[in-house]
């Protein structure tokens, strides 16, 4: 049985004060969380200026980690953002796309710059190494963030360095991006090739250190020899049902099915392109928003697919989105192509439609998290499903992965 809006939200807040929730791909918690009033000021001084996405995240994400340390003001804004979300733990990026040649160096900034974040916030929010650490971080009321890399380039050629990221706190890692790395073929190539012996060996690498694989942006055939090469459960922290969208960003029925069946984890994205059938969603459209704009209706449409094709045990929401940079300037196609050196090592082509001006309904930033637990609800989805799609099902993989 339905129940009113207001009721079902109720009843959300009441979920996630009672039970972990994990956002198995949440926002970047630096350079993609809060914005003040004069981050927005600062973001649209870049925007006239002619700046890209890259450039723009990074400026924010300095004066943010530098406010947060000097000016309390700014702390109590971004700690609100976290308990106005209601979540206990997000998987955080630390690398994505970029160039090869230079990543390695990116991701040691990056894991300076979250460790800097974590100090500023005096043990408000803590890293997480294993399950114990979000439970305990649930239990004391303190949020709690899990360091991954959606693209294996940083460990180049030498798989040693698995070993040093899981020493500064790496515990999941993609093979691929959108792209062919050597590990195997992004989602995005001209071919699907699967993994490479390498990626095996990467494969087999991260099983002996504890690290989660995930191939969120892996090829259907990449994505598949990984979950047959690994000994331990595999992710897609954020992925959508290719049946419903035919989205390349989407993984077909039979990977899905072959990633529950080795008892791992398949994490919902929110964002609208990848999920929303050719015609787009017109519910949006009825609700007043522009075109492409996305509502909780088709989130859940892939989150009940995948339930009827593996059972509730194995799915969960990894949002991706709801990134307030996003929302706070209008995007032109020329500040998300960022080609480097003569090539775009992000890889989004112009039949993927990746564009930063869509957004969910009701889920414009993360801090609406609840509304989407809600719309489950309204669904008629029952509370014990809606538990384990919140949190319950990744803390199972997380802890079975890494202890």
């Amino acid at each position: 049985m339905s129940m009113t809006t207001q009721a079902a939200l109720e009843r959300a807040r009441r979920i996630h004060a009672e039970h972990i929730v994990i956002d198995s791909m949440a926002p970047h918690f630096i350079t993609e969380w809060v914005m003040t009033p004069p981050m927005v000021e600062l973001a649209r001084a870049l925007q006239a200026k002619g700046k890209k996405r890259t450039e723009i995240r990074g400026v924010m994400a300095d004066y943010l980690l530098e406010h947060c340390a000097t000016d309390p003001a700014t702390r109590e804004a971004y700690l609100s953002y976290w308990r106005r979300a209601g979540v206990t733990a997000g998987n955080i990026t630390l690398f994505g796309g970029g160039r090869p040649g230079t990543a390695w160096e990116a991701l040691v900034d990056n894991l300076g710059r979250a460790g800097r974040m974590i100090d500023a916030l005096g043990g408000a929010v803590v890293r997480a190494d294993r399950a114990a650490d979000i439970e305990r971080a649930h239990r004391e009321k303190r949020n709690a963030v899990i360091y991954n890399i959606q693209n294996a380039e940083p460990v180049g050629d030498q798989l040693d360095r698995v070993d040093t990221l899981y020493g500064l706190g790496m515990r999941s890692m993609q093979l691929t991006y959108n792209l062919r790395t050597r590990f195997g073929d992004g989602c995005l190539e001209k071919n699907d090739g699967g993994i490479s012996r390498f990626g095996e060996a990467l494969v087999d690498k991260l099983n002996r250190c504890r690290m989660m694989v995930d191939v969120s942006h892996a090829s259907p055939r990449t994505a598949a020899d990984a979950v047959a090469a690994s000994k331990m459960p595999v992710v897609a922290s954020h992925t959508a049902a290719r049946a419903i969208s035919g989205h390349a960003r989407g993984l077909p029925d039979d990977v899905l099915r072959a990633i529950a069946e080795r008892g791992g984890y398949i994490g919902l994205v929110i964002l609208p392109t990848f999920l929303m059938p050719a015609g787009g969603d017109g519910r949006a459209a009825k609700r007043g928003k522009p075109a492409g704009w996305g509502t909780f209706d088709t989130v859940i449409d892939h989150v009940q697919h995948i339930i009827d094709l593996v059972g509730d045990d194995h799915v969960g929401i990894g949002t991706d989105w709801g990134k307030p940079y996003y929302t706070a300037i209008e995007w032109a196609p020329a500040m998300t192509n960022e080609a480097a050196s003569g090539f775009d090592w992000i890889g989004w082509r112009p039949q993927d439609h990746f564009d930063p001006n869509v957004q969910m309904v009701d889920m414009e930033t993360w801090d609406k998290w609840h509304n989407l637990t809600a719309a489950m609800l309204e669904r008629g989805m029952r509370e014990s499903t809606v538990a384990k799609v919140i949190g319950g099902n990744f803390l199972r993989v997380f802890r079975e992965v890494c202890g």
